[in-house]
């Protein structure tokens, strides 16, 4: 067995459409192993108070992020922003402007469901009382919860997945965008689970150039439910495109068992890791060699 990652920098909770609280997410990494984490929940901010609060009371060090919804020659990616200053204007105008597209993707998904049969506006209703900005993910619990589908992926495959009935894609700000509203936040930016999208390796390299030129930091080399083959390849490309690594489980939900926080794969010496130095916090060690 490879040795294990003290390191999630890739983490939800109940801020985006993870099912843990800040604080119950916290906890639940630590007692896991991970001496070092970060809170990165889709397009918000929301929870890093509540997170940073309970990672000092559990002696782990925090690091403040968010994943953002980006743009890149028309396909949809997810970028990390890992260091944040969580109240950096530029970086709240970008979201608030991230909230906008996804409460109006929201209503597009629900209209389609409703008319497919499907009840996206009840879904749509009982999401907002929550309070919660909605994704995919929350419209399949609903789903769930309501007796259309079995569970969330059965949800994604038959209702939400590309080429679904309820699938809208929205206008997403662009990769450059995007990364420099996490500089103007004293964040490094980072493309998470590179592997993931359906990109041609050409593509992927391509992307990582205009990534590092942009001014990107990383790639997520080391990401959950992520195959040793593709690790190899994110590694090669980090290397290639002089780009540092991140190591992340995307974790979202503790009833869900192949991305669990506590079981990644250290981040191999041929890749700089992403947290060594500014802006993350200063530890008494490194995480990975406590």
């Amino acid at each position: 067995m490879k040795p294990r990652s003290a390191v999630d920098l890739h983490l939800h909770s109940t801020a985006s459409d993870g099912t843990l609280s800040p604080a119950a997410l916290v906890a639940h990494v630590a007692a896991r192993g991970v001496r070092l984490m970060a809170l990165t929940d889709h397009d918000t901010v929301a929870g890093i108070a509540e997170a940073a609060a309970a990672a000092r009371e559990h002696g782990i060090g925090f690091v403040a992020g968010v994943e953002i919804s980006v743009s890149w020659r028309g396909r949809s990616l997810h970028l990390l922003g890992l260091g944040v200053d969580p109240g950096a204007q530029t970086l709240a105008r970008g979201l608030a402007g991230q909230e906008s597209l996804r409460q109006e993707r929201a209503e597009r998904i629900a209209g389609r469901l409703d008319a497919k049969g499907a009840p996206g506006t009840l879904a749509l209703d009982k999401l907002r009382a929550r309070g919660v900005i909605p994704t995919r993910m929350h419209f399949a619990r609903e789903l769930v919860a309501l007796g259309i589908a079995q569970d969330p992926g059965a949800a994604f495959e038959r209702w939400l997945g590309r080429g679904r009935p309820g699938h809208v894609r929205a206008a997403w700000p662009e990769l450059a965008e995007a990364t420099a509203w996490i500089a103007a936040a004293g964040g490094k930016a980072a493309i998470a689970h590179p592997m993931r999208y359906p990109l041609s390796a050409g593509a992927r390299r391509e992307l990582c150039a205009e990534f590092r030129a942009c001014g990107g930091h990383a790639i997520e080399v080391v990401t959950g439910g992520g195959s040793p083959a593709h690790r190899e390849q994110a590694i090669s490309l980090a290397v290639r495109c002089d780009l540092e690594g991140s190591v992340g489980s995307d974790f979202h939900d503790p009833a869900i068992p192949w991305n669990p926080p506590g079981r990644l794969a250290k981040l191999p010496g041929s890749v700089r890791p992403v947290w060594r130095g500014a802006p993350f916090p200063g530890l008494a060690a490194d995480p990975e060699t406590e």
